[in-house]
């Protein structure tokens, strides 16, 4: 009998090492976002040096998820768990000790490849150790605990930052680092795949690329203009790049990318639709946290707990998310949910005075993201079958992180570029081209009432460019919603999707849908980790 038929009977003790292991990859950029105001202070860091220590991450990620998945299944998952984890706490130990940008940057890098090992790794072990009928409920614990990381991530963080030194919230991954470590190496099973994938790292490579070169082409932009060296640069590496990789994988005998897929529409729909849930949730998170501090005048604590009901509503919406699918189908639910989140997002945009107006704007987009992102997985993975399912999750999960990565450095890049306009048209040449905290440190140097205007300008600039890089993000979701309304199967579609791709879909709650026979296929809709 398999391991799964005979039930291990440690497997809700590794159910806790493998939610572990989640939780800590996801509250380490809720811990980030909060303590950016002081980072930018101690390093004298710009917006642009403060995307990629954002990005980095995500970059890292996407880039190296792919081909990592494919390792795990060669050389074992439990080994990929336990090295991921490995390398992402030598990442955190560069961090917290980091005295530059650049070293801050490489290690948000090393954290990234870790937990590109991690997650599929993770859920290749949950999947083995827990029979069909207990593997719903197990993976909705896993990935519920995404959500946590989610909720604890900035108000751990705001604690951290506001009685130690930003340094402090990369010394807080060791706790869970060093749990994982020991608990995995007792209690994780092994276990591969009989007939692995061969990996694709020239692929990879190409992929990663052409990712990095319209991220850093976008960052540059802001800086450089569009038409400068910088930009040009990256933007062409991230064609050519783009160009070489589909040549690869249409030649390579296992590829990355099953192209099949991308002649589906609700595969189009799905993927798209992710990519621009996470631009907007990234890109709104990476502004609100700044704009709380820097122009409500927040602490960093103070800031965490403000941003936190995002998580609470996000879960609301996945547990409401059933009975909208059932109602309206995957599609609808998507379109409706983004529609929803990028009225929050627009709110949150629009906000003036006080806090009532921002936890509105929070609590509308928190639901509709969870309404939408259960189900573009569940499209996603029903379109493939069995055999061809980890290779699709990964590649669902790396959509995810690019689109992270995406929204960090184009809202990043609008808030950058708004903020500099928006102080020379108040006739503040002499701080146009500061950050906020330099051109405050300047008004404290010159004091007086010339120093209180100059500080008041920097922060009426600042709110300002927020608003336009909201409005932005808002956009890109709206954008999302308009795609899943036109590609994803609604509620009479589903069962024509699922007589192209061969086999079952996933049970999302739609009448006559069949029951999954594959591990990928039965995250519960909604379920899906929050990267």
């Amino acid at each position: 009998m398999t391991r799964t038929e005979t039930a291990d009977p440690r497997r809700w003790w590794i159910l806790g090492v493998l939610s572990l292991a989640l939780f800590a990859i996801v509250l380490n950029n809720g811990l980030l976002n909060v303590a950016i105001p002081q980072m930018m202070r101690s390093l004298d860091a710009d917006v642009g040096q403060i995307q990629f220590i954002v990005d980095g991450y995500a970059l890292a990620l996407a880039g190296a998820l792919l081909t990592a998945g494919t390792l795990s299944d060669r050389y074992g998952h439990k080994r990929a768990t336990l090295l991921g984890t490995t390398v992402f706490g030598v990442g955190s130990l560069v961090g917290m000790t980091a005295d530059g940008t650049g070293q801050l940057i490489a290690a948000r890098i090393l954290m990234g490849l870790g937990a590109a090992c991690i997650m599929p790794g993770t859920l290749a072990v949950l999947v083995d150790v827990f029979p069909p009928a207990e593997r719903a409920r197990a993976i909705g614990v896993w990935s519920g605990c995404s959500a946590l990381g989610v909720a604890a991530g900035p108000v751990v963080g705001g604690a951290l930052v506001s009685h130690f030194w930003w340094g402090s919230i990369f010394l807080v991954n060791l706790v869970p680092v060093a749990v994982v470590l020991i608990a995995g190496a007792l209690l994780l099973p092994e276990s591969a795949d009989p007939s692995p994938r061969r990996p694709d790292p020239v692929g990879a490579l190409l992929g990663t690329g052409a990712m990095v070169g319209l991220v850093f082409g976008t960052i540059q932009a802001s800086k450089h203009g569009w038409t400068s060296g910088w930009p040009v640069t990256g933007f062409t590496v991230a064609a050519v790049a783009g160009v070489c990789f589909v040549l690869w994988e249409r030649r390579h005998p296992y590829p990355m990318v099953d192209f099949a897929l991308l002649r589906r529409a609700p595969f189009i729909g799905a993927s798209v639709s992710i990519l621009l849930l996470m631009f907007g949730l990234a890109g709104t998170l990476f502004v609100l946290t700044q704009r709380l501090q820097f122009a409500f005048g927040y602490g960093p604590l103070r800031a965490g707990l403000a941003v936190m009901p995002v998580a609470f509503a996000v879960l609301l919406g996945t547990m409401v998310c059933p009975a909208v699918v059932r109602r309206a189908g995957p599609g609808g639910s998507v379109a409706v949910g983004l529609a929803l989140g990028a009225a929050g997002v627009l709110v949150l945009g629009r906000v003036g005075e006080g806090y009532a107006p921002v936890l509105a704007g929070l609590v509308l987009a928190g639901i509709g993201f969870g309404l939408a992102m259960g189900p573009t997985t569940d499209v996603v993975m029903s379109l493939v079958p069995p055999e061809r399912s980890g290779a699709t999750g990964s590649l669902d999960m790396t959509m995810q992180e690019f689109g992270n990565a995406l929204g960090v450095a184009v809202v990043g890049s609008v808030l950058a570029h708004s903020y500099t306009n928006a102080m020379a048209d108040a006739d503040r040449p002499q701080a146009a081209r500061r950050t906020l905290e330099s051109a405050l440190a300047l008004a404290e140097r010159t004091g007086g009432d010339a120093g209180a205007a100059l500080a008041t300008a920097a922060r009426s600039a600042f709110d300002h460019a927020a608003g336009v890089g909201l409005t932005v993000a808002a956009a890109g979701v709206a954008g999302g919603a308009a795609v899943a309304a036109l590609l994803m199967p609604g509620r009479a579609g589903l069962g024509a999707t699922a007589g192209e791709a061969g086999p079952p879909v996933a049970d999302m709650g739609v009448p006559g849908a069949p029951a999954p026979k594959t591990s990928a296929s039965e995250i519960p809709a909604g379920q899906t980790p929050v990267g």
